[in-house]
C-alpha cells in the first residue's frame, strides 16, 4: 500500500511546511473551521504528490488506511459521549458531586480540591466539565469563605486534577485519540501512563498539602455548598447505589476487559439504574445516550455539570479524528513524513533523546496549534516507526504525546483550554500555570524515569532495521 517510490525531501518538505502554512493561517488569521481545514490540507497533499507518482487511487487507498487501524477508537467516541450521558442521567455523576463537596476541608484544602477534580474527571473524561463545575464552585467557596489560600494557587490545584482525568480516563477524547493514533489499547495506554503519572500525582498532593500548611485556613462557608447540594437533591435520588455503574467500570477496567464491551455493558447497568433508582422511562434513557442530558434549575453550576454529553455531543470530536486519522494516513503511507523523520531522528542515537525529541515537538505542536488533537495525530504518524526501529512499544510513544499534549494545553496563554480557564475562573494563565504541579512534573518524571532506564516499555520482538 505504501508509495514505492519515495518523496524527495525538499518535496517532503514543502508539503509539511504547506500543510502548517494551512494550519496556521486558517486558525489564527481566517478563523476557518479545524475539520475544513484538514479537508484542504489532503487536497494540498493530493495535488503535491502528484510530482511524485501518487494517484487520487493511492490517496483514497491510503485515506482509508488510516481510518481503518483507528476504526475501534472511532466507535469509541461514539460510546464515550453516550455514556457520559447516562452516567448524569443514572445519577452517577450528580452523586459524586454531592458527596465530593463534603471532603473539603479547611486544613486540607489545597489536596481536597485535587481529590475531588481527579475523581470527577476520572469519571467523565472531561477536564473542561470539571473546571465549568466543582472548579467553579470551589473557587466561589474559597472566595466567599475568605480562604488565605490565594486563588491562583487554588486554581492551579483544580487543574491538576481536572487535567489527571483527562490524561488517564478510559471516557477521555484526548486518551482514546492517542491511542487510537499509535493503534494501542486503551487500557495498555493508560497502564504505561500511570507508571510516571501516579508518582507525579503522589508529588502533587505532597506539594499541595505543604502549600496548605503555609496558610491560616478559616472553616469554610458551607453556604454555597449547600445550594449545590440541594438542587442536586431535589432533581435526584442521592444514593449510593448510584455509584454502581462507575464500580462495574472500574471492576471491567481492571479486568482487563476489552474496552468496547465494558461500555456496553456499563451503559447498560446505567440504564437499569436511572430507571430503578432514578424513576426514568426507557425512551428517557435512550434520549440522554443520544441527545445528553437537558435540565434547568437555577443554579448555574449544576446546569453546567448536567447540560452535556450524549453522542451527538461527540461528532465535531468524530469528525475532526477522523480527518486527522485520514490526513496522517496519507502522510504516512506517502512517505513525506518518513523522509523528514529520518533527517530528524539521524542523530538520535539513544531512547532518551528521541523520546526528548518527541515531547519536545509535542508542545511545539501544541503552541503552534492552539489545541492538543492536531498535535496528537501529527506526532503520533511521524514518530510511530522510529520508535518501532528503538524497539519501544507504541504505547511509551502515546504516554510521550499525552505528556506533551493534554498536560500542557492549559499551560499555553492562547491555548482553548487556557481561553476557557482564564474564562471560567477569572484568574490569568500565567498566575495559575506554575501551580498546576501535576502538568509540570509529570514530564519531568517521565523525562527523568527515561534518561535512568525506568519504566521504558520495549518489545519483545526484535527492532526493525532501516
Amino acid at each position: 500500500m505504501k508509495n514505492n517510490k519515495e518523496p524527495s525531501f525538499k518535496i517532503s518538505l514543502i508539503v509539511l511546511l504547506g500543510i502548517l502554512l494551512i494550519l496556521l493561517s486558517g486558525i489564527f488569521i481566517f478563523k476557518i473551521d479545524t475539520v475544513l481545514l484538514l479537508i484542504l490540507c489532503i487536497i494540498y497533499i493530493s495535488i503535491m504528490g502528484r510530482f511524485s507518482g501518487i494517484t487520487q487511487k493511492d490517496i483514497l487507498s491510503y485515506m482509508s488506511y488510516g481510518c481503518s487501524k483507528a476504526y475501534i477508537g472511532l466507535l469509541f467516541f461514539i460510546l464515550i459521549g453516550g455514556i457520559i450521558g447516562i452516567f448524569i442521567l443514572s445519577g452517577t455523576v450528580p452523586t459524586l458531586v454531592y458527596y465530593g463537596l463534603d471532603i473539603l476541608s479547611p486544613k486540607f484544602f489545597l489536596p481536597s480540591t485535587l481529590l475531588i477534580c481527579t475523581i470527577l474527571s476520572s469519571i467523565i473524561g472531561s477536564s473542561w466539565s470539571t473546571v465549568g463545575t466543582v472548579g467553579i464552585a470551589i473557587i466561589g467557596i474559597a472566595t466567599t469563605s475568605n480562604i488565605a489560600i490565594p486563588l491562583p494557587i487554588i486554581a492551579g490545584a483544580i487543574i491538576s486534577g481536572a487535567w489527571f482525568g483527562d490524561k488517564m480516563s478510559p471516557v477521555s477524547d484526548s486518551t482514546v485519540m492517542t491511542a487510537t493514533s499509535v493503534n494501542a489499547n486503551v487500557y495498555d495506554h493508560i497502564k504505561v501512563m500511570s507508571m510516571t503519572t501516579l508518582p507525579a500525582y503522589i508529588i502533587s498532593l505532597i506539594v499541595y498539602a505543604l502549600i496548605n500548611s503555609f496558610y491560616d485556613v478559616k472553616d469554610i462557608d458551607i453556604n454555597n455548598i449547600n445550594i449545590i447540594k440541594d438542587a442536586l437533591s431535589e432533581i435526584y435520588n442521592i444514593s449510593i447505589f448510584n455509584f454502581l455503574p462507575l464500580i462495574i467500570l472500574v471492576v471491567l477496567s481492571i479486568l482487563k476487559v476489552d474496552a468496547i464491551k465494558s461500555l456496553l455493558i456499563t451503559i447498560g447497568i446505567a440504564i437499569l439504574c436511572s430507571i430503578i433508582l432514578q424513576g426514568k422511562d426507557l425512551y428517557t434513557c435512550f434520549d440522554a445516550i443520544l441527545n445528553g442530558v437537558n435540565i434547568t434549575t437555577s443554579n448555574q453550576e449544576v446546569n453546567t455539570l448536567l447540560n452535556r454529553g450524549g453522542i451527538n455531543s461527540m461528532m465535531s470530536t468524530f469528525l475532526l479524528c477522523f480527518f486527522a486519522l485520514s490526513m496522517g494516513g496519507v502522510l504516512e503511507e506517502s512517505g513525506f513524513l518518513s523522509v523528514i523523520i529520518k533527517r530528524i531522528t539521524r542523530k538520535l542515537k539513544s531512547t532518551f533523546s528521541l523520546v526528548f525529541t518527541a515531547m519536545s515537538t509535542c508542545i511545539l505542536g501544541t503552541a503552534l496549534f492552539a489545541d492538543i488533537y492536531l498535535s496528537i495525530i501529527l506526532n503520533a504518524n511521524m514518530y510511530k516507526e522510529e520508535f518501532e526501529n528503538k524497539n519501544l512499544k507504541n504505547t511509551m510513544l502515546s504516554r510521550t504525546i499525552e505528556e506533551g499534549t493534554t498536560l500542557f494545553a492549559p499551560l499555553i496563554p492562547w491555548t482553548a483550554a487556557s481561553a476557557f480557564i482564564t474564562a471560567t475562573l477569572n484568574i490569568q494563565t500565567l498566575d495559575y500555570a506554575k501551580y498546576t504541579i501535576l502538568n509540570l512534573t509529570n514530564p519531568i518524571i517521565s523525562l527523568l524515569f527515561t534518561f535512568l532506564g525506568i519504566f521504558v516499555i520495549k518489545n519483545k520482538e526484535k527492532p526493525k532495521r532501516l
